[in-house]
């Protein structure tokens, strides 16, 4: 098989993976992810701050909505792209206004037309992509669709949380009065990949929905940002601009193109 094949393999093999999670999730997806509280207007403030509205605003796996429509009523022109049909599907039935437009797509292999003031990939979705080569055809596509003076954003899980972890672990949540949420961990420190299995008891019923990420350390996003043409301009540990630690449960990271 010649290395163009397996890379459009991969690609594709990306595409249907993303599909397959959001496809499983729709219907618990903002159960899951409220669209309203602190996480998500400071999230707002963040971006109010540094690109204010009615800046463009592309958003990477936009899931149900959850951050592009108060990003939408807040004066933002708010475009969304996710490999899940049902999910969209979701984000209209949230949005019956039509703010948001959207487009099924992969993000790994992004090609958009239009130029945008701000790029936002949150809630870990960066990571998702499973292979170094997929991020950073991700990143070389942001970096196409970015408008001059534009800036990328990306919420990530801070790779330490995970990578200390030695042995499964799970974690019990409460989706509604009669549905749980099993969360079971696994990672493989070598592969910098975490295996996180949803278990979704409801009703009686039970299914399991399998999650893939793949974590990039801070200097090997700066470096393969840079191979893209872009530049880290700020890393964080939350939207508040805390200072990041070891201990921090995410990163917040701005990234720009970089001057010729």
């Amino acid at each position: 098989m010649s290395t163009g094949t397996t890379r459009q393999t991969r690609q594709r093999a990306s595409a249907e993976d993303s599909s397959a999670y959001g496809e499983s999730l729709a219907d618990v997806y903002d159960s899951l992810y409220p669209s309203s509280g602190p996480a998500v207007d400071s999230l707002v403030a963040f971006l109010r701050e540094l690109r204010p509205a009615p800046a463009s605003l592309l958003e990477l796996g936009v899931g149900t909505g959850r951050l592009a429509i108060p990003l939408a009523r807040q004066g933002y022109r708010v475009h969304g792209v996710d490999a899940s049909p049902s999910m969209l599907a979701k984000l209209h039935e949230n949005d019956p206004t039509g703010e948001v437009t959207t487009s099924v797509g992969d993000f790994g292999a992004l090609a958009v037309e239009e130029r945008y003031d701000i790029v936002l990939t949150a809630l870990n979705t960066f990571f998702m992509l499973p292979t170094q080569e997929q991020q950073i055809n991700c990143l070389r596509g942001i970096h196409d669709a970015l408008a001059y003076g534009g800036a990328a954003v990306f919420e990530t899980y801070n790779p330490q949380v995970y990578h200390r972890l030695t042995e499964a672990t799970t974690q019990v949540s409460h989706l509604a009065p009669d549905a749980l949420l099993l969360d079971t961990v696994q990672v493989n420190q070598s592969l910098q990949s975490v295996l996180v299995v949803h278990t979704i008891i409801d009703s009686g019923r039970l299914r399991k929905v399998p999650e893939v990420s793949r974590y990039a350390w801070p200097a090997e996003f700066d470096v393969m940002a840079r191979l893209a043409g872009l530049r880290v301009t700020g890393r964080w540990a939350d939207w508040d601009r805390s200072p990041v630690t070891d201990r921090a449960e995410k990163h917040v990271y701005v990234v720009e193109r970089q001057e010729v």
